[in-house]
Parts: structure tokens; sequence; C-alpha cells
């Protein structure tokens, strides 16, 4: 198109008219139909991603409720390790219960729950939904029909008995996937069902499976760094005015010394009165030469019989350091650690714990 400009001399072309001129030109009644057709394509994109959403929702709140489970269940079941009042049978019997009473409306497993009619059935681990029927081909699953058992609306995990796992606790739940028994509890239920993205466009194999969870914890145990003295007239034992240097610990346990008082905090200062005859069960502190006498671990001791197993201190003994390990000096606090890592057979300070 070419426009002349009066008294200029000149000419100029000029491109097609701009879209928005076009629009103009065009009468409303005849354009009312395009916000209907941009607002029925953004409708499905927007109810696909909803739905999906609502889905990874449901299986991100039972993922954590199953994370929950099993680090309640790994941390009972490491309570009393390496004790003889605590046998592996008792303490796996203990983390089995706990587990299962995250997921029971009364802590009570024998009498089942009421189902979510009165939401006691509704503590579980993610939902549990039966599809049927459907039209079509097998994959066009938003045409099934989906069924909810009002007392089984959710999943309750049973859980397994697997075998020791060495130096720790180990406890496995999934939902989906392949089975992972290498625990010491492990729950293998079904997969979490897609619900509302059934229809969407996710690949048809994924929805067919639904979402596989799993959660995974293994608890290690602490060693003391502190015991507490006996309670109860010896009931809950505690520590005694008996010690060994660190060496003949670690090689004969044959000469107890008695200590001028019970010590009970690694790092305190040891005064010896001699030679002991142990007649008393209880912690007896284990010294050595670190810029003089101090304690670097514990031990235990049964009549006169140092126990060489893994007897830890079930009850009366704890990780934290009192204020005695704030006034040693920091120097002095590496030597006692750097000791305390050759202790055998005794409390140590060498292996954290750890919970993942």
């Amino acid at each position: 198109m070419r426009i002349a400009f009066v008294g200029s001399g000149k000419t100029t072309s000029k491109k097609a008219m701009p879209r928005e001129r076009i629009l103009r030109s065009i009468p409303r009644s005849r354009r009312g139909g395009y916000v209907l057709v941009l607002v029925a394509l953004l409708l499905f994109g927007l109810m696909a991603m909803a739905a999906l959403v609502i889905d990874i929702g449901f299986a991100r709140l039972a993922q954590r409720q199953m994370q929950t489970a099993v680090d309640t269940a790994a941390l009972e079941g490491l309570r009393g390790k390496g004790s003889v009042d605590y046998a592996y049978a008792t303490r796996q019997l203990a983390a089995e219960s706990v587990m299962a009473w995250q997921f029971d409306d009364d802590l009570d497993g024998t009498n089942g729950d009421d189902g979510i009619a009165d939401l006691g059935g509704a503590f579980g681990a993610g939902p549990m939904v039966d599809f049927s029927g459907g039209s079509g081909d097998a994959s066009m699953f938003a045409s099934q029909l989906m069924t909810v058992d009002p007392d089984n609306a959710v999943y309750k995990p049973i859980v397994q008995r697997g075998t020791e796992t060495p130096d720790e606790v180990r406890v496995s739940f999934q939902r989906g996937g392949t089975l992972d028994n290498n625990a010491d509890l492990f729950v293998q239920g079904p997969p979490v069902p897609y619900l509302f993205a059934r229809g969407s466009l996710i690949n048809r194999q994924l929805i067919g499976d639904g979402i596989t969870l799993r959660a995974s914890s293994n608890a290690q145990p602490r060693p003391a760094l502190k015991v507490g003295m006996p309670v109860a007239s010896g009931v809950l034992p505690g520590a005694i005015a008996i010690g060994y240097e660190l060496s003949d610990w670690n090689a004969t346990k044959s000469n107890p010394f008695i200590l001028d008082s019970p010590k009970t905090v690694i790092g305190q200062e040891v005064a010896t009165n001699g030679a002991a005859s142990v007649l008393l069960n209880g912690y007896c502190a284990i010294f050595s030469n670190v810029t003089g006498l101090r304690v670097v671990g514990f031990g235990w001791i049964d009549r006169g019989s140092p126990l060489t197993g893994a007897n830890v201190a079930s009850g009366n003994a704890v990780s934290r350091l009192s204020e005695v390990w704030a006034d040693i000096d920091p120097a002095i606090r590496q030597l006692v650690l750097d000791q305390n890592a050759t202790l055998i057979n005794g409390l140590s300070v060498s292996t954290p714990k750890t919970l993942r």
C-alpha cells in the first residue's frame, strides 16, 4: 500500500495494519468465542495440574508418616542394645509395637479401629482404593470405578521381622517397589494409587503402577560419656569407687584400684588409694595419664569379674557431658578423647549416633 503526502513531493510505503487495528475492525459480535476457547484450553491444563498436585500431596503426607514410624521404631529397637537385660527379640518386639502404634487410634492393635466414620480408622500411611470396570482401552484409567472401603480406607502396615543388623538397628517401610527385607523390621505394602490424576497425560504405565514410596532409618548407639550414681540401693546400677588403668583394662583387667570417690564424667581427675577387691556391680572409671590421671571411659564390673562383652549402660548413662567437661582445657579434652578411642569393651565415645 502506498500513501502520498500532499506538498511533500515524496511517497512512502507502510506495512499492513497492525493486529490491534485488524481486531478493532472486526465487530465484537464476531469474536466473542475466542475467550471461551482460550478458557477451555487453560482449564483443561489447570485441572490436570491440580489433580497431579493433590495426588503428590497425598504421597508426600504418607511418606512423612512412614518416615516418622521408622525413625521411632529404630530408636526403640536400639534402646538397651548390648545389655543382657534387653535381648534382641525383646527389643525387636518393642520396636514392632511402637511402629504399629503410629497408625492405631488407641495404641491397641488387638481390637482394630473403627473406620473413617469415627476418624479412628483414618490413621494410616496413605490411601487405599479399589478400581474396577472401565470402558474402551485398558489404559483408560479415568473411566474406572473408584471404590473406598470405609473400614480400610488407609494402609495399615503389617510389620515383619528380619535379621539383626550389626552395630545398628535398621527399619524399612515401603509402598510399592522391590521388597527390601535387609532390616531388623520391614514393611512391604501396595503402591499409593493415583486418584485425581488418572485422566491426565502422565505415562499410562506410571498411572497403572501407582506411586512408590520408601522410608528407612538406621539408628546407631552413641556410647555414654557420663554415668549416674546408683539408684534405690543398687536397683539401677551406677558409678562405683573402682578404677582400671587403660592398658590394664584393655589387656587383662586384673588390677583394679580403689578411687578416692566414684567418678561419673569423662575427663574428671582421678586419685587412687591402692589395689581393690571388687565386690559390687557397677560402672568403673577407666583412667589414663593425660596431664595427670583422668577418666577416659567407663567399664562394667559384675562382682569382681569385668564383663568382656558389649554390656553397655542401658539404664543409668547418658551421652551428655556435664559442666566438668567445660572446665577442662580444650587441649586436654582432645587428649582424653584420643585415649578414649583406644578403649576396648567399655563405654567409648568413638562411634557417633546417626539417624537417617
